[in-house]
Parts: C-alpha cells; structure tokens; sequence
C-alpha cells in the first residue's frame, strides 16, 4: 500500500478536525489522552505497513520509493508520540500499557 505526504497530511487533518468537532468547553485530560491512544493506535499499523513496504518484514520486498532518510524521519516522530502517549499516562494515572494486562 502507496500513501503519499499529502496523503498523510489530509489523513491527519480529517482525523483531528473530526476530534476536535463542535466543543463548547476544553477537553479533559483523560478524553485527549484516549484521542491519542487512537491516534497512536492507528500510526502502529501505519508503521506495520509502511515497514513491510520498506521490505522489513520477513517475507516483504520492498516496495516503496520513499528515501531511507524519510522513513526514519517516520519513525522518529512515531516514536516520540509513543513516548509521549506513555507519559502522559504515567500523569493521569491511566495504565500506559492497558494491552499488557493479566489475562485470567
């Protein structure tokens, strides 16, 4: 799958536009902290599938023209807002890492 930076862009734009929607007062901390788990959510599959274009996976080829120099630009800023998710969890009180839970 081809995505371009215009692509992403709008991607983005649209997804924080239908966030932000028609508010009268300011979000709590605890709605914008579930805004950015789904945010972060969304850009691990993005990174699952901008990896397996890049060939990084065990059975891809790489299929993408973008530059080395580009994708760890990607995956710099990925991982900063996942650093970031982590901690503003840590500030809210909320479990950074809900998917790592016991399972009884």
């Amino acid at each position: 799958m081809k995505i371009t930076k215009k692509q992403l862009t709008r991607i983005i734009r649209e997804e924080i536009g239908g966030m932000r929607g028609n508010r009268e007062t300011s979000a709590t901390e605890y709605e914008l902290y579930s805004y950015l788990q789904a945010i972060s959510k969304d850009l691990g599959q993005f990174k699952d599938d901008l990896d397996f274009s890049m060939g990084l996976t065990a059975s891809a080829d790489r299929t993408s023209r973008l530059s080395d120099e580009v994708y760890e630009m990607i995956r710099k800023g990925i991982r900063a807002l996942e650093l970031a998710r982590t901690e503003m969890a840590k500030e809210i009180g909320q479990d950074p890492h809900p998917e790592l839970g016991s399972v009884r």
